[in-house]
């Protein structure tokens, strides 16, 4: 015990130290947010007075079309990823069929194959398909690609639901699709947040496939326009920073509000009763 007691202060002091190291870059972005040039070179670790707000107002008015195109693309692929997962977690979860396990364990293998050994094909299979240069390109790999996961969370959760209440269903005359929704979605919501917002990062935060892809202003995404805001605003870090800040709000927004999911979806299964 007394070796414990002794521990503890230096263990807690330590994560502290991590905490910090973690939230370092981005309080010093926030504050570089506030700063002109001239309070950015002569002042370049403290926060100056007076802030310039100024700068979110030009970046927003610079980054406000690539901010829509990753929303855009970020919720309907999220729909979609949600959608699919939920009926193919569904059909594997309830019902046999001949090689459902060999399909099942064929689409896992899937997650273990790395992303680039992909981008050479796919980026083929999008341009005999006339999708370059439009937001189907993203979309449509996000979907297939992401509905995995989901997949493989759905299938394990939907299947540890007690079978009596499908069966109380089929009773009332449900069939599957009120089985699915009446049942299964009321109880899934935690597992549906945490892959909505695993997904949600994946998307947002994607960079190469979209920088491959596209090349119209008119649909580029956050990941990729950065690249050329950060060329329109060369010199001035206020500004700059002021756009890495406002490009995290969105994910930040969406972590908030489904916090509560996401910690129910990860725990869940992890206590048996």
């Amino acid at each position: 015990m007394r070796g414990s007691s002794l521990f503890s202060p230096a263990w807690r002091c330590a994560l502290v130290a991590i905490l910090a190291l973690t939230f370092i870059p981005f309080l010093f972005m926030a504050s570089s947010s506030l700063k002109d040039s001239f309070q950015f070179y002569h002042s370049f670790w403290l926060p100056t007075w007076p802030p310039q707000f100024g700068n979110y107002a030009d970046a927003f008015a610079d980054m406000k079309g690539y901010v829509w195109n990753s929303l855009v693309v970020t919720a309907v692929s999220i729909t979609g990823i949600l959608t699919f997962s939920v009926l193919a977690g569904f059909v594997f979860a309830r019902y046999r069929f001949p090689g459902r396990e060999v399909l099942y364990y064929g689409f896992l293998v899937m997650m273990m194959v790395p992303g680039a050994l992909m981008l050479v094909p796919s980026f083929v299979w999008v341009k005999h398909l006339g999708l370059l240069d439009t937001y189907w390109v993203m979309i449509l790999p996000y979907m297939a690609g992401g509905q995995i996961l989901g997949l493989f969370l759905l299938r394990g959760f939907f299947a540890q639901i007690d079978r009596s209440l499908y069966e109380a269903a089929e009773v009332d005359g449900a069939g599957p699709i009120r089985q699915l929704w009446h049942v299964a979605l009321p109880l899934s919501k935690p597992v549906l947040g945490t892959i909505a917002i695993v997904s949600a990062l994946g998307v947002w935060n994607s960079f190469l496939w979209p920088f491959v892809t596209t090349r119209g202003e008119d649909v580029l995404v956050l990941t990729v326009g950065m690249l050329r805001y950060q060329t329109r605003s060369a010199g001035d870090y206020g500004r700059m920073f002021a756009g890495f800040t406002l490009s995290a709000i969105p994910l930040a927004i969406l972590f908030l509000l489904c916090t509560r999911a996401f910690l129910k979806g990860i725990t869940s299964g992890a206590v048996k009763g």
